[in-house]
């Protein structure tokens, strides 16, 4: 009810698109046109997050209130799947679902958070790793089946979205600091880990893919090429409350907490795995509010241990009530640009009075608000993938993808502010029979 309540006014003012939701949208559209992930369609998208955006494309269309239904219901599930955990594991001396409140409350600090991301869709992969992270501290037996299935775990997290990979490290480090680790049980890990990857790597071979999901999915996700949505500034003003509380925690943690052995363990594991998460935001490919929610499983954790140790139950629950009143109004002075220190400007897909409607076309920059009444042509759906094959037309490959990619899917207009096609008609004069120079755009002859 309280999640209902706090993101009602976000189902009826929506906030709008933003460029990691149309660009899964793009991924979704391509995907049920026929196109094969990889080969026809040059983005960095996980595997599994590509086909999940598909299936939503075929069931729900373009249809942004479905996606945000579905993340809403995702985020529910996560909070109260994460009460359940700590109570089955005996983490806190009492059992209680205040774990799931605050994760809930932690979860609406940015209207972004409701978003179908990538990241949503593998954090639940996270908590059912913490799960069988926190079985292995607890037992410290050998348990195979735990390992592998923590393996497993991430390993289906990061095929959803790749900057997960961190948290094996992360896993390993916890297990050789808390658990008692055997060669035996970091190859189990590792092979749970590798094993959806080679399923995945061995269908991608059977379909001609191998070296396409190699370039656009491992190595371009590999690279430091960091874009930040948000700025640091704007993220930091959006947690500046449960940043307080944090700091608040740790100094009574480290005051007034007395732990048993496996509580101190699973305290400090969890501290370690907020340490990996700032690893985790250098190598993720953009940094937003909704690239925080890694923070949150550690932040709640932290904070129910420091409420359980007020004594006065009033005073636990005026904590609670700060809490929600000041994540939530901050959030929503944020989203109507209230507080100026918050801007969205570059997460937004900012609307204009285009009237380009209904084509298919092809944006030669990275201005996707284009994309917000047309569809994309030819496979070169990500700008940073594709720009190499633009800025070189000097070169044979270039001018053969170029060839390849018009001739499978013709585009009806070409949005390109700098030209880019020139060089490439001069080259393929057949390409610049069909299409006509009208400001920034190349418009489709319509004899063609």
């Amino acid at each position: 009810m309280i999640l209902v309540i706090i993101y009602l006014p976000l189902f009826i003012d929506p906030a709008g698109l933003t460029k990691p939701e149309i660009k899964n949208i793009l991924v979704g559209e391509k995907l049920q046109d026929g196109n094969q992930m990889y080969l026809e369609v040059a983005d960095r998208t996980a595997p599994l997050a590509a086909w999940f955006h598909s299936a939503i494309d075929f069931v729900f269309g373009r249809s942004l209130l479905a996606r945000h239904i579905i993340a809403f219901f995702l985020t529910f599930l996560f909070s109260a799947s994460f009460g359940i955990l700590l109570i089955t594991k005996k983490v806190f001396s009492e059992n209680t679902f205040i774990p799931s409140l605050i994760f809930s409350i932690l979860f609406t600090f940015s209207f972004d958070t409701l978003s179908l991301s990538d990241e949503l869709l593998g954090f639940g992969f996270l908590l059912l790793a913490w799960n069988n992270l926190f079985k292995e501290i607890e037992f410290r037996m050998p348990r195979d089946e735990t390992t592998f299935n923590l393996g497993i775990f991430i390993s289906f997290a990061s095929l959803f979205f790749f900057a997960y990979v961190t948290f094996l490290f992360a896993v390993l480090v916890i297990l050789f600091l808390f658990s008692r680790s055997t060669i035996r049980k970091v190859l189990l890990l590792i092979f749970g880990f590798l094993l959806p990857h080679l399923v995945v790597l061995t269908i991608s071979f059977f379909n001609g893919g191998l070296e396409k999901i190699w370039q656009y999915y491992y190595l371009s996700n590999l690279g430091y090429n960091k874009e930040f949505l948000v700025s640091i500034k704007g993220m930091l003003i959006l947690g500046i409350v449960p940043l307080v509380y944090l700091l608040i925690s740790i100094f009574m943690l480290n005051r007034l907490a007395r732990f048993s052995k496996y509580q101190s363990e699973l305290l400090q594991s969890v501290f370690l795995w907020g340490g990996f998460c700032f690893i985790y935001f250098l190598f993720a490919p953009d940094l937003r509010p909704q690239s925080m929610i890694v923070l949150v499983p550690v932040l709640a954790f932290l904070f129910t241990h420091f409420l359980l140790l007020i004594r006065r139950r009033k005073f636990a629950e005026m904590n609670i009530w700060i809490l929600l009143a000041g994540t939530v109004l901050t959030s929503y002075l944020a989203r109507y640009d209230i507080l100026s220190d918050v801007s969205y400007e570059n997460l937004r897909i900012t609307s204009t009075s285009d009237s380009i409607k209904g084509k298919r076309i092809l944006v030669l920059g990275p201005d996707l608000h284009y994309f917000e009444d047309n569809a994309a042509a030819t496979h070169f759906l990500n700008w940073k993938l594709a720009a190499p094959t633009f800025n070189e037309p000097e070169y044979y490959q270039s001018v053969v993808a170029v060839y390849e990619a018009f001739k499978n899917d013709e585009p009806d207009l070409i949005v390109d502010p700098e030209d880019k096609m020139k060089p490439f008609f001069f080259r393929i004069p057949s390409l610049k029979k069909q299409y006509e120079r009208s400001g920034d755009l190349y418009i489709r002859r319509a004899n063609n």
